[in-house]
């Protein structure tokens, strides 16, 4: 498949970009990380009929976020290394944004995720480093709250896929390692000494999300892709809140 790039993509980014905090860039890095995956989840979702108008706007919703954040980063990456790693995203951007804006087919999926796995686990170490850098015991658990975004997302893309198209075992093996990563990051945050009980409150609303969500995830549910669908959303806006408080407890 040949891809276009329209002329308008390929705009420079920095535009109204913002110079973001040490706790902020690893709050975006991780938010970076969750937008791949929900991007390859809602084009799946939408190519299978599953909420489909709900998953049009969740991909240009997405877009726009992308977008900003990484407009953001790139104005605030200041090592050789973080630079190198967020102009790679840029680039990687380009295609990935293309292929979202694409009418849904099985095998174009399968070009947007490989992309967005490259991407994923780039950021993932752009977070890390970050997060060493920063030097306080808030940065790894942003890292980790970002990371909670990403699986939440990862979890319903892989059960997406897994039903669109050729099977794949290895994303049967992808979503359970993603649940097993899942459970341990919220038992690691619950286990905090920074923890406030806002929260704490917040991570048990997460903890029973995520209940539903594995339930749904285990196929025993009759409206398994429905729930799949709007639970791993409920979830991601519960973390979302958790690794906003996180960052500004690093600020």
């Amino acid at each position: 498949m040949r891809i276009i790039l329209i002329p308008f993509l390929l705009l420079p980014l920095m535009a109204h970009a913002t110079v973001l905090s040490p706790s902020a860039a690893i709050s975006a890095i991780g938010g970076q990380r969750m937008l791949t995956q929900r991007i390859v989840k809602a084009y799946c979702q939408q190519g299978r009929g599953i909420q489909s108008d709900a998953a049009k706007l969740q991909i240009s919703s997405s877009i726009t976020q992308f977008s900003t954040q990484l407009s953001n980063l790139l104005e605030s990456a200041t090592a050789p290394e973080s630079i190198e790693t967020v102009k790679k995203q840029e680039t990687q951007w380009q295609n990935m944004r293309t292929l979202a804006l694409t009418p849904p087919k099985p095998e174009t999926a399968k070009q947007l995720d490989d992309i967005a796995e490259v991407m994923q686990y780039d950021a993932g170490e752009l977070a890390k480093r970050l997060e060493a850098s920063f030097g306080k015991p808030q940065g790894k658990l942003i890292r980790i709250a970002g990371r909670q975004r990403m699986l939440s997302q990862r979890l319903a893309k892989t059960a997406c896929l897994q039903t669109w198209g050729k099977q794949n075992p290895a994303l049967k093996q992808q979503q359970a390692q993603a649940q097993k990563e899942f459970s341990a990051g919220l038992l690691t945050l619950r286990a905090s000494p920074q923890n406030t009980p806002s929260i704490i409150k917040q991570l048990d609303l997460a903890q029973m999300q995520w209940v539903f969500l594995e339930n749904a995830l285990s196929g025993l549910d009759s409206d398994a892709d429905k729930n799949i669908a709007s639970t791993s959303e409920r979830l991601l806006e519960v973390m979302d809140k958790i690794a906003s408080q996180y960052e500004k407890m690093g600020n």
